[in-house]
């Protein structure tokens, strides 16, 4: 049996990696502090001219709490806005990708949808200003409802778009609860 073949092989493919490694290394940037241009635009769309920061280590910030895995970023501004950007399911699975903001008594100030993978012509359709103002103002949980609204915080479904319309909910509900949570001790 020849073994000389299989050794030239590992050999080889080790330098390979290693060098793959090595050139890794050199060339990463971490980008997970950074807000792209389009998010930027969000933000000043959602919340105003100003500086605006991703915030990666909350409890240096003053936050009572770490960064959850239900929130993809948080953003302050130097006008002392916050927002979230918070993935949420919709009819696709992390079809919505959406920057929530919060006014300083923990109600939502607005929503602005970053993007979107639903059903076009239909999960899309959540993408409307007059459906993302319905949420302004809402303090408790949001619930969507096929009827009109009858109690606060229910807001009725985009038609043929039930599930993005609980997806947006969702996130807007995750926003609330986290604010909540950090706000206690916090800033």
């Amino acid at each position: 049996m020849n073994i000389k073949p299989a050794l030239v092989l590992s050999c080889v493919t080790t330098v390979v990696a290693a060098l793959l490694i090595v050139a890794h290394n050199l060339t990463y940037v971490d980008t997970s502090g950074i807000i792209t241009e389009k998010l930027m635009k969000k933000c000043v769309s959602l919340m105003g001219e100003g500086e605006y920061s991703i915030v990666t280590d909350w409890r240096a910030a003053g936050y009572a709490i770490d960064k959850p895995d239900s929130v993809s970023k948080l953003i302050v501004g130097d006008n002392g806005a916050v927002a979230f950007e918070i993935v949420a399911n919709g009819y696709n699975k992390g079809g919505l990708d959406l920057l929530i903001s919060m006014q300083t008594d923990g109600s939502i100030a607005g929503i602005e949808i970053v993007s979107i993978t639903e059903t076009p012509g239909l999960g899309t359709n959540v993408n409307d200003e007059a459906f993302l103002s319905l949420f302004g103002g809402i303090s408790d949980n949001a619930v969507i409802v096929k009827k009109t609204p009858s109690e606060a915080g229910e807001v009725e479904a985009v038609t043929g778009a039930t599930y993005s319309s609980k997806g947006v909910a969702a996130a807007v509900n995750t926003a609330l609860g986290v604010y909540r949570r950090m706000a206690v001790g916090g800033q």
